[in-house]
Formats: C-alpha cells, sequence, structure tokens
C-alpha cells in the first residue's frame, strides 16, 4: 500500500530476538513478577530452600459466562494439570473442585512458574493442622466426692434428654484422626454410619490417634460399656451417675468418621477441604447437619485468604453448622487459630468445671485462645464449653493411648474410658448441644442455631478466684442446652459479614446473575449502581461493596456446582507424605 514501508523478514526476526535476550538471561528463580499471588509463609520457604517441593494448595480464577456445568470441577481439573506440567518441579495429588483448585508439591521454580499463569488465583500453602489437646496437668487428681463426668450436666443436656431429644436422626460429621466402632457408639444399634479416608494410614484400623473417637464420644456416646445395668437394651439416657457414668452431649446422634488426620494428629489444610467436599456430596443420604473441626492451625493471616475457611464458609451456606475450636493457645490475646478465626463458624473456647456440677466455680481455662482477628471486628471465641479432664471413648493401643497412659480411667463398671483437656473437648460439646437443637427444630439455618446460641447462654464464675482477664476471652457464655433448645429463634447471626475470598470466586458461577446491592453505591469513586454482571470487576474491591446479606442464597442454582463426580477413594491422598510431618509447619 503506498504510504507504508515493509519490514523485511530477516529483520524482524532480529528485532525479536534482541527483545528475548534480556529474559532469557534471568533464570526462572528470579522471575517472580506475580509474588503478590503466593502466600508469604511459602515465600519464606521457597527462600530458605529453593530445591525443596512444598505442600501446596493451587486456587483458580473462576470460569467466564457461559458457564458449563459443573464449572468448578473444571477449573479444579485446570488445577491439577498445571501441576502435571511442572513435571520434575512439581507433583499433583488431588482436586479440590469445592474451592476450584487442588493440591499438590513444587518447588520454588515450579510455584514461581504457577504464579505467572493469568489463570491462577492464589497459591496457598498446605498448612500442616493439628488437634487442639492435650493441655491436661497430669499432676492434679480429682478430690474424693467430685463427679465423675459432669459435663453433660454442667451444660444442662441432661435436663434436654428428659424432655425426649437426644441428637436422634441428626448426624455429625466428625473430622479427625477417624472413629472406632466402640460399644458406646455401635450398641444397641450402630450410629457409625459411615467412614472415609482422606489420611495416610491404611490397613484396616479405624483409629490409630485416638483423638477422632474420644471426639465421637463427647458427641454422642450413649454410654453403654458404663452402663452398671450390664448394658441393657435401651442405655438411660438420664445419665444418671449410678447407672450410666461416662455419656456424650447427644446419645441419641449418629456420626460419620471422615478421616484427615494420621495417627499422630497431622493433616493438611487440602484434606480437611477434601473432607467438607465429602459432606456436601454426602450430607443428604445421611442428613449430615453439623461438621466438628477439633483441630487448627497457626493463624497467619486474615480468613478471607484462607482455602480452609472458604470451604468452611460454603459448608455454613449449603445449610450445615460448622463448630470449629478456638485453639489451646492461650491465655495471651492473639492465639486464635485457623479455621476458628472464620467469623462465620460457631468457635468454641474452654472451661474449667473443676469435676463440680455448680458452674458458680467454673472458670475459664488458662489455655484457651481468644482474641480479634486480623481484618474482622468481633472477637473469638463465639461461646465456651468444659473442655478440662474430660472422660471419653478409649481407643487401647492407639498413639494417645500409648503417649498418656496416665490418662486412662476406669468406670464403676469396669470398663476403660480416656481423659483429654483442650478446646477440641469444647468444641464437640456443643456440637452435641447442635445436634440436640435440631433434633427438636430441624428447620433451623446455622445463622439460626448461632444465635440461638449465643443468646442463650449461662452466667459462670461467680465464685471464681481468677476472673478472665479480659470479658471478650469467655465469648458469649458458657453454652446452655437446655435454653437453646428450649428456645425460641433469636433472629439470625453472621448478618454484615464479609466471606472470605475462596467463597467468592468459588460460587461465582451460581452467584452470576443475582441482583446486585451495594453497601455504598460510590465507592472509590465508582458509579456501582450502574454496573451489571458482564461488566463488573469480580475482585476484592467488589467483594469489600456487595451486600452479601441482600443475596437470595436459598434461590441459588447449588446443582450446577458439582462436588461428587470424582473418585473419593482416591489413592492419590496417600501421597501426602505423611510420614513427613514431625512439627507445626
Amino acid at each position: 500500500m503506498a504510504g507504508k514501508r515493509s519490514i523485511r523478514p530477516g529483520l524482524t526476526l532480529l528485532l525479536v530476538i534482541a527483545l528475548l535476550i534480556p529474559q532469557l538471561l534471568i533464570s526462572p528463580r528470579q522471575v517472580d513478577a506475580s509474588s503478590d499471588k503466593i502466600d508469604p509463609a511459602l515465600q519464606a520457604k521457597m527462600a530458605a530452600d529453593p530445591d525443596k517441593k512444598l505442600p501446596i494448595i493451587v486456587e483458580m480464577v473462576p470460569s467466564m459466562a457461559p458457564f458449563a456445568a459443573g464449572a468448578n470441577e473444571q477449573r479444579a481439573q485446570a488445577a491439577l494439570d498445571l501441576l502435571v506440567k511442572l513435571k520434575k518441579d512439581g507433583r499433583p495429588i488431588g482436586a479440590l473442585p469445592l474451592i476450584n483448585g487442588a493440591a499438590g508439591f513444587a518447588n520454588a521454580k515450579g510455584i514461581n512458574a504457577l504464579s505467572r499463569s493469568s489463570s491462577v488465583a492464589f497459591i496457598h500453602e498446605d498448612s500442616t493442622i493439628q488437634p487442639r489437646g492435650d493441655n491436661d496437668d497430669p499432676n492434679v487428681t480429682r478430690p474424693p466426692g467430685l463427679l465423675s463426668a459432669p459435663y453433660p450436666r454442667v451444660v444442662r443436656a441432661d435436663k434436654v434428654w428428659l424432655e425426649g431429644p437426644t441428637g436422634k436422626n441428626i448426624t455429625v460429621a466428625v473430622l479427625d484422626s477417624g472413629i472406632a466402632p466402640h460399644d458406646d457408639l455401635t450398641l444397641p444399634t450402630n450410629r457409625l454410619v459411615a467412614a472415609v479416608n482422606f489420611a495416610g494410614d491404611r490397613g484396616g484400623v479405624p483409629d490409630r490417634g485416638g483423638h477422632g473417637t474420644h471426639i465421637a464420644g463427647v458427641i454422642a456416646g450413649n454410654g453403654t460399656r458404663s452402663d452398671l445395668s450390664k448394658r441393657q437394651a435401651q442405655p438411660v439416657w438420664s445419665g444418671d451417675a449410678d447407672q450410666v457414668e461416662y455419656v456424650g452431649i447427644a446419645p441419641g446422634a449418629n456420626v460419620v468418621d471422615v478421616r484427615v488426620l494420621n495417627q499422630q494428629g497431622f493433616g493438611r489444610v487440602s484434606s480437611v477441604v477434601r473432607g467438607i467436599e465429602w459432606v456436601l456430596a454426602h450430607r443428604a443420604q445421611y442428613n449430615i447437619r453439623i461438621i466438628n473441626l477439633s483441630f487448627g492451625a497457626p493463624a497467619r493471616r486474615s480468613y478471607r485468604l484462607d482455602p480452609l475457611t472458604a470451604a468452611i464458609e460454603i459448608a455454613w451456606k449449603r445449610g450445615v453448622v460448622v463448630v470449629v475450636a478456638a485453639g489451646n493457645g492461650g491465655p495471651n490475646e492473639g492465639s486464635v487459630e485457623t479455621p476458628g478465626i472464620d467469623p462465620f463458624a460457631i468457635t468454641a473456647g474452654a472451661t474449667d468445671d473443676h469435676g463440680t456440677l455448680p458452674v458458680t466455680d467454673d472458670e475459664l481455662a488458662w489455655f484457651s485462645a481468644w482474641g480479634t482477628p486480623p481484618d474482622e471486628s468481633r472477637s473469638k471465641p463465639d461461646i465456651i464449653a468444659p473442655g478440662r479432664r474430660i472422660v471419653s471413648l478409649r481407643v487401647p493401643g492407639s498413639y494417645l493411648d500409648t503417649l498418656f497412659p496416665d490418662r486412662v480411667v476406669v468406670a464403676k463398671s469396669g470398663a476403660d474410658y480416656f481423659r483429654l483437656t483442650g478446646t477440641s473437648m469444647s468444641t464437640a460439646i456443643v456440637s452435641g448441644v447442635v445436634a440436640l437443637m435440631l433434633e427438636h427444630r430441624p428447620a433451623l439455618s446455622p445463622d439460626q442455631v448461632k444465635a440461638i446460641l449465643i443468646g442463650t447462654t449461662q452466667v459462670y464464675g461467680q465464685d471464681s478466684q481468677s476472673p478472665p482477664t479480659n470479658p471478650a476471652a469467655g465469648g458469649a457464655g458458657l453454652v446452655d442446652a437446655y435454653a437453646a433448645v428450649n428456645s425460641p429463634p433469636l433472629g439470625v447471626a453472621n448478618q454484615g459479614l464479609r466471606p472470605a475470598d475462596g467463597l467468592a470466586r468459588a460460587l461465582y458461577p451460581i452467584l452470576y446473575g443475582q441482583p446486585l446491592s451495594w453497601n455504598d453505591p460510590n465507592l472509590a469513586g465508582i458509579a456501582w449502581d450502574n454496573l451489571a454482571w458482564d461488566n463488573l470487576a469480580w475482585d476484592n474491591l467488589a467483594w469489600d461493596n456487595l451486600a452479601w446479606d441482600n443475596l437470595a442464597w436459598d434461590n441459588l442454582a447449588w446443582d450446577n456446582l458439582a462436588w461428587d463426580n470424582l473418585a473419593w477413594d482416591n489413592l492419590a491422598w496417600d501421597n501426602l507424605a505423611w510420614d513427613s510431618f514431625g512439627t507445626l509447619d
């Protein structure tokens, strides 16, 4: 064409080479233009040992409209494919469609390569989690005359049983080290209704650790082995110490065993996310209404950036109550662990009931974590429950049984039980109370359950010589099962909360098209009321400004998200290098 000059092919090639030379001189480890997409804790470990393959979770950006069926599974598979392509610099483990991601291992070169992909939203450290116990003092013995296991009566669960509710037909998913088929769960009928394994322990032993069985007993043990009437056909639900000595809070409830911890009590966030996926895929089949998470990890950053809190919030929005441990890092402020930092979940702290029935001498346990998490205005825990020297089910020969032989407790019937201390046990007590509530009023939503729990607590510690240094450390107060079960609805909790980033990304395909409502119509100089889904930047600014409470959560097309099309017994999860867990990362 007239007036234009053509460039010779040879000159074009020289120009391209000249442009590429500076990049070719930079090694992959030096190229880190996307470090804002890498967990800071992960970056520190990359710098310390660039060649070491670190456990990671790769979270993808949402798919764009129009959305295919199972869009979240496609994003998870894409994340897994990226890990496969790393070859010697990484190793895939398994897909996590709940949060549009996948778990695997990668070295610094591989992580940096992943961060430069425009389809990757964030690369998380696949952190280590562990149970929140044991903080018992073996040198302190129970004085004569004190109750053997007062905690059901301290929280007034025994008064609920006399009115009928025992948690019947309500199922609690216990994500832990496994659940052994103890008589207190399987007689006279088997209430251990399902089991699945996302931890590294195989070989047919249900609970090598012993922690999960103890937790299940606190929630739903019926006292069969401690029944002085020699395992009569119907256990004595009243919890009379002269008959059934050791009984849990909801002795008629069902439990499902979702193993996410190994025998030493260590696990990965990815296994917990996978376990929550399993719960959501099977919740209707087993009527799973509650998830119990009696473990945690140090909270190094905001709940908004945490893949585990995102998974919890998705479960919460699907109608499953999630009860989590505050942690055992007290008495100092700021010690609440993840996922206890999540504002949606019910976070449980611990009291010491001193082995007595009156709550007037109860104290906040010295180890109970508390504080206001980053990016949150509401303190944790939400509620407290007995957590010291809690007697429940024993697994002979398990890791805890071997580690703490002095914690074995012999019932009057001659049966062996086990004693543990920690917010793990408090969490299980609260889960049991929720089971009683849901049997009595099955239509309660998680937000209604939480509102009732925190609105019906007991005052405690009037005669205590050691009042808490800060009233916030005890949350709303000591849980009261009888008041909670008999309370009318008290509104809904969790209003005005901003969800985790992972929830916002994962639910984009089913939120797309919903009416938009904004907290500030002029935030950052943007005319938000003029925005529609097709011109909305789905990012942190939008998530901060969106009036989440105004979304029609009950009308979302949840079925468009698929969480159950992957093989649940995925042997790849055995490759998580469980034997490498020694101490908290």
